[in-house]
C-alpha cells in the first residue's frame, strides 16, 4: 500500500524543481497544493482511486486532472516519469541539500554552487570551513541546525503513520488466541512524537509457537531473527518490528522496562539502589537478594512507595518526586474534550462543508466546534476576506438551525503579519466568536522580532488563541525562535489561550513548552486542525502531547462546557 505521505513527498518535490527552474509562480502553486490536498487526506489515495480511479481523485479539492494522472501513473509503477525527468537535470547534491529542514531550493542551490559539496556530509565540514564566506553567520547555523535535525529524525516515523501498522499487527497476533497479553511499548506507547523502531511484548504459555505466528505476518518482508521468545523483523514500510515474550507474572517489569524512557529508567534504578533495590526487566531483587515479581507494571512503582507514573510522563522531568510526594498530575483525557475550536471547511483549504463538519461533531459528541478558516492574505489556501466570511455567515447560522445540540462558531485563522498586526480589519474581526492567529510566514524573523510580533498580536483584543504557536513542522521544518517565558507572561495578562495543535505533523506546542506554560498559569485549548472530517479523529495526538506535558483537564479550556467557555473568553 502507498502511503499518502509518499504520495505528498513527490509533489514537494516537483514544487521545488520548478522552484529551482524558476518556473511560473501559479505552477509551483499548484503541485503545493497537490501535496497539501494529499497529507490532509484521511482515506488513503490508493484506496480512494481503486474505488473510483481519477475521477474519485478528482473530487478531491486541490487535485485537477494532471494531478491525478499523476497519482495514477505513481500508484502503477512507483514512479512519475516527468519528475524523474526534471530530477535528473539537476545535481544529485541539490536534492540531497533540499532535504535538510529549513533549506529551500534556492539556498539549496546557492549551496552547491558555492560550496561544491557533493553531498550533505560533506557539505557539514565544507560549511564550517568556508560557509561565512557566502552566507551570514545566522543563515549557516541555521543550515548546520538543519542538517543535526536530520541526522537525528533519519529512520524515524510520525506517531500518526506508525499507529496504524502497530494497530495491525496487534490485531493480527490477537487472532492466534497464543498469546494472553500484546501491547506496543518504547516511544510509541510513551506517545512521542515520531517513532523509531516498533518494539512489543507479550506474554504466552507457548511462546515458540507465538514466535512462529508472529513472523508469518503478510506484511513482514525479511526475518533478521527468529528465537524461542524473541524475533526482530523488517515491515514493508521499512521499520523495524521486534517482538519480546516473558512469562505473565514477568509482564508489568518487562512493560516498565522497554516502555521507557531510557532518562526514565536510569533515575527509577538510581532511586532504587540508593533504597536497597535492583530493577530488571525481569523484577525487582531485594537486597537479601530475594526477586520481587511484578505481573503488573503498577506493582513496580508500588514496591517503590511511589505512584503509578503514566508512559507518558515517564522522562525524567520530575516524574519520580512527584509520584513519592503523591503529587502527580491527573492527566487530561480524551473523553474530557466538549469541542474542537479550529478546523477548516471548503468555505477556505478544507475539502468538507460546515454541516458535514458539524455532523461528524455530532457523532464525536462534542458541545461546540469553530469553524476557522484562512484569511485574506493565505492565498494559497483560499482565504477569506471580510466579505467572503459575511457571505459564509449565513450558512453557519443555517447550518446552526440543523444542530439544536450542537454550537458552530463563527470563527477565523487570522494570519499575523511580520509587524504583528492581523490581516483582517478590526470591525471584521469583533464579528466573530472566537478569533484564532497563527504565523503562517517570515519564520526567519530574530528572536526579538518573533517575540515583538507575537505579543503585539496576543496584546490585540480581539484575539482568543494563538494557533500552532512554535510554527514548527515535524521533520521538515524547526520552530521559531522565541522569548517563551515573555510569551507565557502575555498570555495569562491578556487572556489568551495557546493552542495545543493535534495536526500529526505538527503536534505544537511541544510537550516540553505545554510543561512550562502550565506552570505560569497558561490556559490550553486542543485543536486537530482538521481540514475535513476524517482528521477530527486527530484528538487523541493533542491529547498526547498535553499529557506529555502535564496537563490537567482543568488547563484545557475546550474542556468546559459551551457556557463556561463563553464565560472565559467574555472576560477578555
Amino acid at each position: 500500500m502507498i502511503s499518502n505521505k509518499a504520495l505528498a513527498e513527490q509533489f514537494e518535490q516537483f514544487a521545488k524543481i520548478l522552484e529551482l527552474k524558476n518556473e511560473l509562480s501559479f505552477k509551483i502553486s499548484a503541485y503545493q497544493r497537490a501535496a497539501e490536498a494529499i497529507r490532509s487526506q484521511g482515506e488513503s489515495l490508493e484506496e480512494i482511486y481503486k474505488r473510483g480511479g481519477i475521477k474519485e481523485l478528482q473530487k478531491i479539492e486541490g487535485i485537477g486532472e494532471s494531478i491525478s494522472q499523476k497519482i495514477e501513473e505513481y500508484i502503477k509503477t512507483g514512479k512519475i516519469k516527468e519528475l524523474e525527468r526534471l530530477k535528473n537535470k539537476i545535481p544529485k547534491a541539490e536534492l540531497e541539500f533540499m532535504e535538510i529542514p529549513g533549506v529551500g531550493p534556492k539556498t539549496a542551490k546557492k549551496l552547491f554552487e558555492k560550496l561544491k559539496a557533493k553531498n550533505i556530509n560533506e557539505l557539514k565540514e565544507k560549511l564550517k570551513k568556508q560557509g561565512l564566506k557566502f552566507f551570514k553567520e545566522k543563515t549557516q547555523a541555521n543550515i548546520l541546525r538543519g542538517i543535526e535535525i536530520k541526522s537525528h529524525l533519519s529512520g524515524r516515523m510520525l506517531l500518526a503513520d506508525a499507529k496504524p501498522y502497530v494497530d495491525s499487527i496487534i490485531a493480527y497476533l490477537n487472532k492466534s488466541n497464543l498469546m494472553e497479553r500484546v501491547t506496543a511499548v518504547g516511544s510509541f506507547r510513551r506517545f512521542k512524537e515520531t517513532v523509531g523502531d516498533i518494539d512489543l511484548v507479550a506474554t504466552s504459555s507457548v511462546p515458540a509457537r507465538a514466535i512462529k505466528y508472529f513472523v508469518k505476518y503478510p506484511e513482514f518482508t525479511k526475518i533478521i531473527t527468529s528465537g524461542e521468545t524473541k524475533s526482530t523483523v523488517i515491515h514493508s514500510s521499512g521499520i523495524q518490528v521486534d517482538l519480546e515474550i516473558l512469562p505473565e507474572n514477568e509482564f508489568g517489569s518487562l512493560l516498565q522496562h522497554f516502555t521507557g524512557s531510557k532518562e526514565h529508567n536510569i533515575a527509577l534504578r538510581t532511586y532504587a539502589q540508593e533504597h536497597g533495590f535492583s530493577i530488571s526487566e525481569h523484577g525487582i531483587k531485594e537486597k537479601s537478594g530475594k526477586l520481587i515479581l511484578c505481573p503488573k507494571e503498577e506493582d513496580v512503582y508500588k514496591t517503590l512507595k511511589m505512584d503509578y507514573i503514566e508512559p507518558e510522563l515517564r522522562e525524567d522531568r520530575g516524574e519520580i518526586e512527584a509520584a513519592l510526594k503523591h503529587q502527580l498530575p491527573k492527566l487530561v483525557e480524551l473523553k474530557d474534550v466538549q469541542g474542537d475550536l479550529h478546523m477548516h471547511s471548503n468555505w477556505s483549504d478544507g475539502s468538507n462543508s460546515i454541516e458535514e463538519m458539524a455532523q461528524k461533531a455530532k457523532e464525536l459528541k462534542y458541545k461546540y466546534i469553530a469553524i476557522s478558516d484562512h484569511t485574506v492574505s493565505l492565498a494559497v489556501a483560499g482565504g477569506l476576506d471580510a466579505k467572503g466570511f459575511l457571505k459564509r455567515e449565513k450558512e453557519l447560522k443555517r447550518v446552526n438551525q440543523k444542530f439544536t445540540s450542537l454550537k458552530i462558531l463563527n470563527s477565523c485563522e487570522v494570519n499575523i503579519k511580520p509587524d504583528g498586526t492581523l490581516d483582517l480589519p478590526e470591525e471584521s474581526l469583533r464579528r466573530f466568536d472566537i478569533v484564532t492567529a497563527s504565523v503562517h510566514s517570515s519564520f526567519n524573523q530574530s528572536k526579538e522580532m518573533m517575540t515583538k510580533r507575537l505579543i503585539r498580536a496576543i496584546e490585540n483584543p480581539n484575539v482568543d488563541i494563538i494557533g500552532h504557536p512554535s510554527g514548527r513542522i515535524i521533520n521538515r521544518r524547526e520552530g521559531y525562535q522565541v522569548d517563551w517565558p515573555e510569551i507565557f507572561k502575555a498570555c495569562v495578562a491578556n487572556k489568551v489561550a495557546l493552542e495545543i495543535n493535534a495536526f500529526p505533523d505538527r503536534l505544537d506546542l511541544v510537550d516540553s513548552l505545554v510543561q512550562e506554560a502550565k506552570k505560569f498559569g497558561v490556559k490550553f485549548v486542543i485543536c486537530t486542525d482538521a481540514h475535513n472530517v476524517s482528521q477530527m479523529d486527530n484528538m487523541i495526538y493533542g491529547i498526547s502531547v498535553a499529557r506529555r506535558g502535564w496537563a490537567e483537564a482543568k488547563d484545557v479550556l475546550s474542556t468546559r462546557s459551551f457556557p463556561e467557555l463563553q464565560t472565559w473568553f467574555k472576560k477578555r
